[in-house]
């Protein structure tokens, strides 16, 4: 059973590792992909991204890394339930 779960926690940690969210501006001015853990991959400006104030840019960009953000985390944990469900699962019935 130990292999398995080290094999379970190896294929999470590998998720961790190259899981990636898109999350795309209303508009489309601003693509963002992003990792678990707030790590932002990749920032793409459309052209109309250019039409905007700073400030509305920041924004908007910002509010767009939040949503990838939130999005890999979210995915991540489900992967994480699942890997923990199973472990735990599989230790109940080990001692039944």
């Amino acid at each position: 059973m130990h292999g398995d779960i080290n094999g379970r926690i190896a294929a999470v940690q590998q998720m961790a590792a190259e899981l990636r969210a898109e999350a795309v501006s209303e508009g489309g001015a601003v693509r963002v992909v992003a990792g678990p853990g707030g790590e932002v991959k990749e920032i793409d400006l459309r052209l109309n991204a250019f039409e905007m104030s700073g400030v509305e840019l920041g924004e908007l960009t910002a509010a767009t890394v939040k949503r990838a953000t939130a999005d890999a985390d979210r995915r991540l944990s489900e992967e994480i339930r699942g890997v923990v469900g199973d472990v735990f699962g599989a230790a109940q019935e080990e001692q039944l």
